[in-house]
């Protein structure tokens, strides 16, 4: 089996974890460890094809409709296309909630993450923030992000059993500190940093964001803003 065969599948395997299958423009963006010279320095259409040919001779790969997935789990795209359904409805919340944070002069970024920033929550998901807020504000922003989620929406709390559109604001950065600790740093917390999407930020803190994290690309050298 070839680097670029084993890459696919691993890349597969990764997101039917999700119950998540794949395009193949998706495949190259989040192509676990491909490290390869030949394979790297190509052009997007290339890769593609590269990726085309591979996927057609695997035996272990499956697709419908334009995506693909391991074997015997061709469910996966219609469950897909009914997650995208309900997290449109989660998008129209989580951005309210944003909007409110704006209240908050010294918060930098606002950001959501987990399975609605990949269009994928399941119908009685809660909606994952990310916070960044300026050096020194750490509590207080905490202390007045609650008060203000608490305020709009409902707010999940430790122990909560119904979840569904609930605000979890499970992240908290400090401006100065935006790097992902070491111990920490695995492909799912790389999938995670790169797939957060933005719902407002200041003074460009998204992409020092992104670069105090580069070490994602040790995990997803393809991936790209």
């Amino acid at each position: 089996m070839t680097q670029l065969q084993k890459a696919i599948l691993q890349t597969l395997a990764y997101a039917d974890v999700f119950g998540y299958p794949l395009t193949p423009q998706e495949i190259r963006r989040w192509l676990i460890k491909l490290k390869t010279p030949a394979f790297a320095e190509a052009s997007a259409d290339r890769q593609n094809l590269k990726l085309k040919i591979t996927i057609q001779n695997s035996k272990f790969i499956q697709e419908k409709k334009g995506f693909y997935f391991l074997g015997g789990k061709e469910k996966l795209v219609g469950l897909r296309k009914k997650r995208e359904r309900w997290s449109q409805e989660k998008w129209l919340l989580a951005k309210k909630v944003a909007r409110w944070l704006r209240l908050i002069p010294w918060v930098k970024m606002v950001a959501v993450t987990g399975n609605l920033a990949m269009n994928n929550s399941n119908q009685d998901d809660d909606i994952d923030f990310l916070i960044v807020p300026v050096k020194d504000r750490l509590w207080l922003t905490r202390f007045l992000t609650v008060f203000l989620v608490e305020l709009v929406a409902n707010r999940r709390r430790p122990g909560d059993r119904e979840i569904k559109d609930k605000i979890c604001l499970n992240m908290f950065l400090d401006e100065n500190h935006l790097k992902i600790p070491l111990q920490e740093q695995n492909l799912f917390t790389a999938h995670e940093v790169c797939q957060i999407k933005l719902l407002w930020e200041r003074s460009n803190t998204y992409q020092k964001f992104l670069k105090a994290n580069l070490w994602s690309q040790k995990f997803l050298p393809n991936w790209k803003p």
